[in-house]
């Protein structure tokens, strides 16, 4: 080979054996940092998965429900809406554009709003829901409060308006029977006489019933009271193909007035006995207690109520019973009150009732 040929030979090995080492140089470079990117991106990574994690733990553990779903299925869920059930809710929820609002889920109240969530994919909607049940309660104990004390104001009103005639014609007619008349005019007074002593005697009571309750409150076991009351009823249940199932979790003693309680509970259950229409069935009475209050907790598989029954029962003279004057409720309730105390009642048609009784425990 002419040595020409052999220099430019020799000439190509070197430089493919620079280019050679170039390339390997620049590979190890590259994975050198390949690896470091690798390394960046798990970090990242594990950062991000770090964050999801804060993130659904913020989620989970908030007292509202949020859903976020496309148009064909739940994406994410968190704890407080998987407890009332997000299907059974979203179904419930309009679908004309309206942002917010409220809607009943069984016995429970709920605020709702809704956005779009728009991204590179595409869109997704996120829905947060929250129980206001307590403060709907709330909102509704005191609109009967202030009910029941305009429509009490308003009959003791009412009966001191009818109180002063009715002593007028009492007089005149005690004027009257003391007079000469003959015995058969004096007779037919006598009744008129009668039947103003009665009304007198009704309005008195009504404004017995309308004043604030004077209780006499002493330190007993409210279980005891309790159980005496049933026992005390036990025959007259028994013998309609009623009876009674007691709980009792809260044995300590607290402060309300026993007679009075005694008074309540023999109400509620009377009611109790006759919302079984005549049917056998159960009634149960829980005693707990839940904060401050000890609570009553008196339940029937009776006839039920419908919304509107359950408004007003506890107002003065409302009654569904043919020979009943509507004031047992009524009485009840400011028994209950006068302690500082509330009730509260869920009913459906046909499901049966229950009341739950909220009493102090230190009887304030």
């Amino acid at each position: 080979m002419p040595a020409v040929e052999a220099k430019l030979l020799e000439n190509a090995f070197q430089e493919f054996a620079k280019a050679s080492d170039s390339i390997i140089n620049y590979y190890s470079l590259l994975e050198s940092q390949i690896r470091q990117l690798k390394k960046e991106v798990a970090e990242k990574n594990a950062e991000l998965e770090k964050a999801r994690g804060y993130l659904y733990n913020i989620l989970n553990s908030l007292p509202i429900g949020v859903v976020v779903k496309n148009t064909s299925h739940l994406i994410f869920v968190n704890k407080t809406a998987e407890v009332l059930g997000p299907e059974v809710f979203l179904n419930k929820l309009t679908d004309n554009g309206q942002k917010s609002g409220a809607l009943k889920n069984g016995r429970g109240h709920y605020r709702w709003k809704r956005e779009t969530i728009v991204n590179g994919s595409g869109s997704n909607e996120i829905v947060v829901f929250e129980d206001v049940t307590e403060f709907e309660k709330m909102k509704e104990r005191l609109e009967r409060e202030e009910r029941l004390m305009a429509m009490g104001e308003m009959a003791a009103r009412m009966a001191h308006e009818i109180k002063n005639p009715l002593g007028s014609m009492e007089l005149f007619l005690s004027m009257l029977l003391a007079s000469k008349l003959r015995k058969k005019d004096k007779k037919y007074i006598d009744y008129v006489l009668f039947g103003v002593k009665t009304i007198d005697r009704i309005i008195n009571n009504l404004l017995s019933y309308t004043k604030p309750k004077t209780l006499a409150v002493t330190e007993s076991r409210l279980s005891q009271v309790v159980k005496d009351t049933l026992d005390f009823m036990g025959l007259s249940a028994h013998s309609r193909g009623i009876t009674f199932e007691i709980n009792t979790c809260f044995s300590e003693p607290s402060f309300f007035d026993p007679d009075l309680i005694r008074l309540v509970i023999m109400n509620f259950i009377s009611n109790a006995i006759e919302a079984m229409n005549g049917n056998q069935g159960i009634i149960k009475v829980d005693v707990r207690e839940e904060g401050r209050y000890a609570l009553i907790i008196i339940n029937d598989n009776g006839i039920g109520m419908s919304e509107e029954l359950q408004k007003n029962i506890f107002n003065p003279f409302f009654t569904t019973k043919d020979k009943g004057v509507g004031l047992g409720l009524f009485i009840v309730y400011n028994i209950i009150k006068a302690h500082g105390g509330y009730i509260e009642v869920e009913s459906a048609e046909g499901l049966g009732t229950s009341f739950g009784i909220y009493i102090p425990k230190d009887g304030q």
